[in-house]
């Protein structure tokens, strides 16, 4: 099976805020050139960020245990929120924010009916017995 896109969202600008908008404008614009953009695919999900430095971060779906939505007033009333994605990297736990993605919680339903096809056992349960 090849991976397939599912989602691509970028952070909206509504996310920083009026305050962060004002300052922003003060100095043209240069945060909203950095923005995280958000890739889910059936496979991984890849975060991109930066504008001088590009950090690309790639989550891959089955090791994902938790996945968290976290929306302020601010953020329920321009309809955005952030997802809080936890995985599993070796023995050590790593957290993943998604930040400023339209309709977080259909996204999270995504990713969990995602994580649900590719990492939950197939078939009959099977005993140690």
């Amino acid at each position: 099976m090849s991976e397939s896109i599912i989602l691509e969202a970028r952070e909206t600008k509504r996310s920083y805020g009026p305050l962060w908008l004002a300052l922003s404008a003060l100095m043209l614009g240069l945060p909203f050139l950095g923005r995280q953009r958000v890739t889910v695919t059936n496979e991984r999900i890849t975060l991109t960020s930066g504008f001088w430095t590009k950090v690309r971060d790639d989550i891959e779906i089955f090791r994902i245990r938790d996945v968290v939505v976290k929306q302020s007033i601010w953020h329920r009333l321009v309809g955005i929120g952030d997802i809080v994605v936890k995985s599993m990297e070796g023995r050590s736990e790593e957290t993943h924010v998604l930040r400023g993605v339209a309709d977080p919680v259909g996204v999270s339903e995504k990713i969990r009916t995602l994580w649900n096809q590719t990492a939950r056992p197939k078939g009959p349960a099977a005993s140690l017995d």
